[in-house]
Formats: structure tokens, sequence, C-alpha cells
């Protein structure tokens, strides 16, 4: 990921005091947008930067981006009672420093003593556009027909990524992305929400000499509970807020339940492979990208994620997504699966096209902290059922039962906090029993995609206390051994013999032992805590 990206055609540390109307050459495809900066002249930016379009926020900032304005909490009742207005109608924002935006809509929301004015970009921006491939299809009718097929009449929920779509298949490779787009996709609320931003476009766009123009609208989902966490400008003269930021949004309700397959021609699933030291890079990325407007993406070249001021999300009710491949791979090391290292420090901010000549950049806000966690238990049946077979065999009592997913290491390449196969997180779990009143807590990694043979790990300590305190440390640690236990850890609090690797019965079932297996597996575990 790149650590720092700016704009050739806009100056260093340009504050955004107005984000205006959007255009188009009437001979041109790409929408951009007006924007104004405090004290500097107005620029404008292609659409797919919708993801980092934030009143008084910092472009190309060189000693990075404050948070500006006074907190605001809003929960939702009913979004589609919302009333529209004018920025101009807002008498907050009439106060508040501005640039030539009066015009643009919002949406006024009534909370307490106050009336809540949110601009309608920007919460189409914390909804939908957390990245710049949505972006652009909200702009396009029938996008998502030509570009996607849901079949919900499969043995499970499937969505099938067409030939020739847009979306960027190493986009898939994160479960925060699939499951926005299932959220878009499968929910009727939200479709329906998202395709309105398309039909305002054809109705209410005009034409001005050479050029189309559109005041950005769109007709909310009800978002019923749903919370959120701003930033704005606050008149209390007139009971008015006007809201810059919207940084958090959470409890987003959804119909989709289970779990939802997508299916990409051109996915690959690597088999055989062991993770190997070192990141897999050829080279080092630049410290800086230079962002080009106006020249569009090369379709054989890859596409970097760019770094942005992130909007916290949440499911009220999640569920899971899998990446399906279509066909296997051989591999003889496991060094992630994105695409290739970018070096040029040029990129383009556009869509992919065969004419185009740069790599792509591609802005990306999405901090999805759904507590998912849970989910994922069913990938530990096996290790379920040896403790299972502790309690009823060994007179062994459950005390604590908890399930982490493995962090991600941002100074690597190798994305081993994700299952190979579903590209799933990978999750450890934690169980905590007593025997003869002692406290003895087992730590089982899912490897069951083959990355790594990794033992469970017993421990003579209960899970609260110095456990529990140090579990971050743990989890880190695991992941800078490429999915290896760093013992040094536990032997800061716990002797030698306190600790021990319990290694996985040899099986020809990978991430999944048979019955009979199971009694002996546990036996190992109970030997131990008999020493």
């Amino acid at each position: 990921m790149a650590s720092k990206a700016k704009y050739k055609h806009i100056e260093d540390d340009s504050k955004i005091s107005a984000i205006g109307s959007l255009f188009r050459g009437v001979n041109n495809k790409l929408w951009a947008i007006n924007l104004d900066f405090s004290g500097k002249a107005s620029k404008s930016v292609q659409f797919s930067a919708a993801p980092i379009l934030v009143r008084r926020r910092v472009l190309n900032a060189t000693n990075g981006n404050k948070k500006s304005g006074l907190p605001r909490h809003l929960k939702i009742a009913n979004a589609t009672h919302w009333q529209p207005a004018k920025l101009n109608d807002c008498p907050a924002y009439q106060k508040a420093p501005k640039g030539r935006d009066n015009a643009q809509l919002c949406f006024v929301a009534e909370v307490a003593d106050r009336k809540v004015y949110i601009p309608q970009l920007e919460l189409a921006r914390v909804l939908f556009f957390h990245d710049p491939f949505l972006a652009r299809l909200s702009l396009q009718h029938n996008a998502l027909a030509e570009d996607f097929f849901v079949d919900l009449n499969a043995e499970r929920q499937t969505i099938y990524v067409r030939e020739g779509a847009e979306y960027p298949v190493h986009y898939f490779n994160g479960d925060d992305n699939r499951r926005f787009l299932s959220w878009v996709l499968m929910d009727s609320d939200a479709r329906s929400s998202f395709e309105s931003i398309s039909a305002n476009l054809l109705l209410n766009q005009t034409r001005k000499g050479d050029y189309d123009h559109w005041n950005f609208s769109f007709s909310p989902p009800p978002l019923f509970g749903v919370e959120l966490e701003m930033t704005g400008w606050d008149d209390r003269d007139s009971g008015t807020f006007f809201v810059w930021e919207i940084h958090e949004v959470h409890g987003l309700p959804s119909e989709i339940e289970g779990e939802v397959d997508f299916v990409h021609p051109k996915y690959e699933r690597k088999v055989g492979g062991k993770p190997v030291k070192g990141d897999g890079s050829k080279g080092e990325a630049p410290e800086q990208y230079e962002l080009n407007d106006e020249e569009l993406s090369d379709t054989d070249k890859a596409t970097m994620a760019l770094m942005s001021d992130s909007v916290k999300t949440s499911f009220k009710t999640p569920f899971i997504t899998n990446r399906v491949p279509k066909k296997l791979r051989p591999v003889n090391n496991v060094v992630g699966d994105g695409d290739k290292e970018v070096l040029d420090k040029d990129l383009s901010a556009n869509e992919k096209e065969e004419t185009g000549e740069l790599p792509g950049g591609a802005w990306n806000n999405l901090d999805d902290q759904t507590d998912d966690a849970h989910l994922y238990l069913s990938k530990f049946k096996s290790f379920s059922d040896a403790i299972k077979c502790l309690e009823v065999q060994h007179q062994c009592r459950v005390i604590t039962r908890e399930i982490f997913k493995l962090p991600k290491r941002e100074s690597s390449r190798k994305d081993l906090h994700m299952l190979q196969d579903t590209l799933n997180p990978r999750c450890m779990n934690l169980i905590e029993i007593e025997r003869n009143g002692r406290p003895i807590t087992l730590l089982e990694i899912d490897t069951s995609d083959g990355a790594a043979k990794l033992s469970t790990m017993m421990l003579r300590t209960g899970f609260s206390g110095w456990l529990s305190d140090n579990m971050s440390r743990i989890l880190q640690g695991i992941m800078k051994k490429s999915l290896g236990w760093q013992t040094d850890i536990f032997k800061e609090k716990l002797d030698e013999s306190d600790f021990s690797g319990i290694p996985h019965p040899k099986s020809k079932h990978p991430g999944g032992l048979k019955p009979e297996e199971i009694p002996p597996w546990a036996q190992r575990f109970y030997n131990w805590m008999s020493r």
C-alpha cells in the first residue's frame, strides 16, 4: 500500500472549502467535480476521487490531516423521512467558512434541539464510495446488472462477476470490500439507493455549451437505527448544525444472512505453498506517488491501493463472504495474492483502458469494524470436537471461549492474516479449561489452507490477567514469525515447562479430522496437562 500520494495539478496543503457540481464535456465519458480551496484557486478532480472528497480536508497534505469542526452524534430513525434542502438553506452553513457550493443539496435531520444538515454527497460517500470503482459505477445506468449477476437460487447465494467488469480482481481479496459490495448488490434498500444516483443524474443534469452539469443527489436507504459520528459547524443561535465530515457509520442493517460466494472469471486458488521469509517484493516503492488526473490507467498494469483517512463502519448483523476460485494453481511458496509491485512514482487516478499507459492508483477509505469473528468458529470444528472430548472423557470444564482475528502486518506483503483459499480472516481460537481447579489455556490457529503446520499451544494459565493483557502482542508475534509461536513472550511469565506446542494428528483431510482421530488428539492434550 502506498504511504503517500498527491495530485500533480493541486498545490500542497490545499484545504477543501467547497465541493461543487459534477461536470463533463459532451464527448467525455468521465465525470469530474469542482472543488474550492481556502485562499487558493478552484480546481477539479475526477469523480473517482469521491472517497477522499471531504469539506475542510487537506489534499496533498505535508503534515497530516486533522479533523475540523465540533463533534456530533446522530442516531437515525428513518433517513427516508429526511427533507432535501440546499446548503444555503442552513444558517450554520451561512456562518461557516465556505466556498461556492451553496446550491448543492443536503438532507435535513431533526435531532433533539438541532436541525442537522448533511450534504448528500457526504452521506453517499460513507455509504457507497469506499473506492473509486463504485463511485464511477454509481453514475452509470444499470451498471450493477451489467457487471454482476446475483444468484439467490443456488445452494448458497452467489455473486458472479461478469467478464469485462471494471472492479479489480485484487479488491475481492479483502473481506471488507466483498461485504460492502454484497450489501450494495443484495440488500434491496441499499441497491435501490445506489441506483437512484444514476437515475437522478439522468433526470436532472443540465447542458451549458459543451458541458453537462449536475448537482449530486440521491435517495437514501432507511438506515433504521444507524449511528453516525460527525464533525461540522454548530450555530447555537439558529439551532442548526452543518456537517463537514461523517467519520463513523455503525449498525448498518442488512437483509443478507449466512454466507455469500463470489466467483470471478480470473480467480485462481494457490495450493501447496509454504510461507517464506521476506515479503516477496523485488524492489522498494517510491516514498510518494504522484497522481495524474488526466491520463487513463493501463489494463495490463497493477493498481496500487492508496491510503486515506478511513471511515469506520460496521453492520448490525454480520455475514461471511467467500472468494471462490474457478481453477487451482500449484505454487512452491506463498508470498501474497495482490497485484505486482509498482515502482514507478507516476500513477493514474482514472479507470483502466487499453490506451492507458500508467499504473492505476485507487483510494480506499474503508475501515470495517463489524464484530464478526464468531462467524468463523465453524472453521474450528475438529478442535471443538477435541475440547468436547476433554469435557466428556477427562472431566475438564470449559471456562472461556474466545476467537480473535490475526492482524495484518503493514510492513509485509504477505497476506498471511487471510486464508489463502477463501481470503477470509485467519482466526485464533482460545479455549480456557479447568482441570482439578487449575486453569489451562489452549490456542489454536486456523491453518486449514495449508499455509503452515502450526501446533496447538497449551499454557498453564488462565485467560484473565497476564494472558489477556498481552493478547495483542501474542497475535502480532504470530504474524511476525509468519504463522509461528513467538515463545519469548510466554517465557516472560511462564516457566518453559508451563507451555508447549501439541502437534496436530496427521490426516489425509486438511482442515478437518475423521471422528476416530479426535480422541487420540484430545488424549495428547490431557497427557500434557497431567505432567
